[in-house]
């Protein structure tokens, strides 16, 4: 189900945008849907879900920059190696989806003004 970045007017458009699997029992073929405005999303997608976890992840980025700046010290000023820490960290509670824990650390990066790609997260 392509996505329509028109139903989300208040989220950045390089927000990542991504579905809950879902199932239901049963015998029948069923189709898990969330009905929002008229319009059918797929879980996770509706747009009330998707400024919920926009704003979640919108505050870790306002709360891990500090944070990021307390642990540089611990990697002896390596700013890579610092978000990569805390990034094992933000995946490892759960808190919201992997895409979205990349987003918020290069968010944070940007924020703090540190050259930091995606793939520096996974190195």
């Amino acid at each position: 189900m392509p996505i329509d970045r028109a139903d989300y007017p208040q989220i950045p458009h390089d927000f990542p945008i991504t579905p809950t699997i879902s199932a239901v029992g049963g015998a029948q073929p069923k189709l898990s849907l969330v009905q929002e405005d008229g319009k059918f999303y797929a879980p996770g997608t509706s747009p009330s879900e998707v400024l919920a976890a926009f704003e979640v992840c919108d505050d870790l980025v306002t709360q891990l920059a500090p944070y990021c700046q307390r642990k540089l010290a611990e990697f002896g000023g390596d700013q890579r190696a610092t978000a990569k820490a805390v990034f094992q960290g933000l995946l490892n509670k759960k808190w919201c989806t992997a895409e979205q824990s990349i987003w918020i650390m290069l968010k944070t990066a940007e924020q703090l003004g540190w050259p930091l790609r995606e793939g520096d997260l996974r190195r």
